[in-house]
């Protein structure tokens, strides 16, 4: 079998990609929450136990934590499976493409996720870490780009404003600091910046606006945008006030990482099926495929003319 990865699918895939700022939320720092959450000479796991204990005195974080159990054991794993110490907080997702040599038509799909702590934070800002990446664990579903339905608006609008994206992690997040500490939540914190004034509420909508300004990295955008020759009104909620939520991976705006992001995994997934149009073609002329030529010959029209709908722009 010949397997093909593509890394960091997922909030992500693409989390790798989408790696939040240490400072995105400021918390009070009392004594027993500012100690680094990592101590080397407890050892990992026993670490990671009390950070989830930590997020455990939450009702919001108990919520979360049991769905990434569930979400685990579909996979036969326990939540200490997913959970890993690393040098940045994100969620890892692999996609992974499976097929034969003799039948490289037939593909099978396959994902597997890890959420990593960055094992140099604090306490306090490990356990809204993990409230904020087992959120894109649970609830985000991956982009296949091998889709050809799979288009860049789909997948920033996914990225930002999808079931398990950045907003819905960061509204968790918050409601996560404002029941362990209730004070912060109040006097010192961006999650403010979510609030509705008029319910006092945490407001997704709210979120999403904030999470589409660009301010001054306008110009950025639109030089990846006519790069490929898409237009910006594909982009109809991106904003230009201040930027308050910056992807520490590019160190841009959320809407202009993802963009980003799309055209490297656009440009992965064309080279491995530009690959495996020449496997097929090989198996073609060689008679050595198991399938009939006129089954093999079919299937190479199929991907050629998916192929060409994906990837005009990113082929190599």
């Amino acid at each position: 079998m010949i397997t093909i990865l593509i890394l960091g699918l997922s909030n992500i895939v693409l989390a790798k990609s989408f790696e939040r700022r240490a400072r995105v939320i400021h918390i009070d720092s009392e004594v027993n929450w500012k100690k680094s959450w990592y101590i080397s000479s407890k050892g990992k796991v026993n670490s990671l136990k009390e950070v989830v204990r930590g997020l455990e005195k939450s009702a919001t974080g108990r919520s979360i934590i049991a769905k990434a159990k569930r979400k685990a054991a579909t996979f036969g794993q326990g939540l200490f499976d997913i959970l890993d110490a690393g040098e940045s907080s994100l969620t890892d997702t692999t996609l992974i493409r499976k097929f034969s040599p003799d039948n490289p038509s037939e593909i099978a799909y396959e994902t597997r996720s890890k959420v990593f702590l960055n094992k140099s934070l604090s306490f306090k800002d490990a356990v809204l870490d993990l409230a904020h990446e087992l959120t894109h664990y649970s609830f985000r579903e991956p982009f296949n780009p091998y889709l050809t339905q799979f288009t860049v608006d789909q997948f920033v609008s996914s990225v930002i404003e999808g079931r398990g994206g950045e907003v819905d992690a960061y509204i968790i997040e918050c409601r996560v600091l404002k029941e362990i500490r209730p004070s912060s939540f109040r006097n010192n914190s961006n999650c403010r910046n979510v609030i509705d004034p008029n319910s006092g509420h945490l407001s997704k909508r709210l979120g999403v606006e904030k999470f589409y300004e660009v301010g001054k990295y306008d110009d950025t955008l639109l030089d990846i945008l006519n790069k490929y020759g898409w237009k910006k009104s594909k982009f109809p909620k991106i904003g230009s006030g201040e930027a308050l939520y910056i992807s520490s991976a590019y160190g841009v705006p959320y809407p202009v990482a993802a963009v980003s992001e799309f055209t490297t995994i656009m440009g992965k997934a064309c080279e491995n099926d530009h690959k495996r149009l020449a496997i097929i073609r090989d198996s073609i002329a060689s008679g050595r495929g198991r399938r009939p030529a006129s089954a093999g010959k079919s299937s190479f029209r199929d991907l050629y003319a998916s192929y060409k709908s994906r990837c005009s722009l990113f082929a190599p």
